[in-house]
């Protein structure tokens, strides 16, 4: 009798929780690996022009800053470092876009054969090894590491902290993987319903599997929607807190700061989906009532 009830539950569990979510920690893994490179670059030597060229190709890390002088080929971004022209290999590699609007830093993440123009006098931050290769300074991976390179629109100084600052998915939780598994779960939900329409099963069974059908739309509505807005609230606060904790720990006099902000960023995070299961809890419940009352 309840069987509509236990299909429906099972698809929420699979395309609105768990695939989701696992589509969150990759992301979240992606930012943190983004974040790790930008701390590990700030502490590289700083490029010094042909001074600091190696004959072999891979050998020794370094920290280029430098303006965008042109386009090259398929691959290669040429630009302009301590008065010395550079080549960037971006064969096969993520670039890293930080700009400033709307009062906050943004940076995006694209695959380099996407990227259709830069423009020129852009500033670059690249961390990798050089190389003098065919007459030209080659600038790319070493070994199996990608080289990390961010295009900008502010100053060197203070490149480092706004991408740790900003380097991070604004909401996790909507990636491309939750998209797909939301689309694959309202197409699996909609053969369920039609096991628990009216008339076929207790009014009970069918009023708890349209419910639970609903559930991703189901905090949007009043009176679980306050729920939802604290959800959000919560939820930019704890991104506000882990971006100060990312930023204190680049300090070595920082860390009991960093420690105060990581158990904050904690806080915010459980009361944020706390907010969040209250009101898919309160809507949930008055749908299940309204629905036994019509059906």
């Amino acid at each position: 009798m309840f069987l509509p009830v236990y299909l429906a539950a099972l698809a929420a569990t699979v395309f609105y929780c768990l695939l989701p979510l696992i589509g969150a920690f990759s992301v979240r893994q992606q930012w943190r690996q983004f974040r790790k490179s930008v701390t590990e670059a700030a502490v590289l030597p700083v490029f010094k022009g042909l001074a600091s060229v190696s004959e072999e190709p891979g050998r020794g890390l370094y920290r280029i800053q430098g303006e965008v002088d042109a386009i090259g080929g398929e691959f290669e971004l040429w630009l302009t470092c301590q008065g010395t022209s550079c080549v960037v290999d971006l064969r096969d590699s993520w670039v890293y876009m930080i700009t400033h609007g709307s009062g906050e830093d943004t940076v995006e993440r694209r695959r380099w054969s996407n990227l259709t123009s830069v423009g020129p006098g852009a500033r670059v931050f690249v961390a990798g090894s050089a190389c003098l290769r065919g007459g030209r300074i080659l600038i790319g991976s070493a070994e199996k590491e990608q080289a990390l390179v961010i295009l900008h629109d502010g100053d060197d100084d203070s490149l480092v902290r706004r991408a740790i600052w900003s380097g991070r998915h604004k909401n996790e939780y909507w990636n491309p993987v939750s998209q797909i598994s939301m689309a694959l779960g309202a197409a699996t939900m909609s053969i369920i319903v039609t096991q628990a329409l009216p008339g076929r099963v207790p009014s009970l069974v069918a009023a708890l599997t349209f419910a639970i059908a609903c559930s991703p739309a189901l905090s949007l509505l009043p009176p679980g929607v306050v729920g939802f807005l604290l959800y959000r609230r919560y939820w930019r606060q704890a991104r506000y807190c882990r971006s100060r904790r990312d930023v204190a720990l680049l300090e070595t006099d920082q860390l009991d700061s960093a420690r105060t902000w990581g158990r904050r960023a904690h806080g915010t995070t459980t009361a944020s989906m706390l907010a969040l299961s209250g009101a898919l809890a309160v809507n949930g419940w008055l749908l299940v009532f309204l629905l036994r009352r019509f059906l």
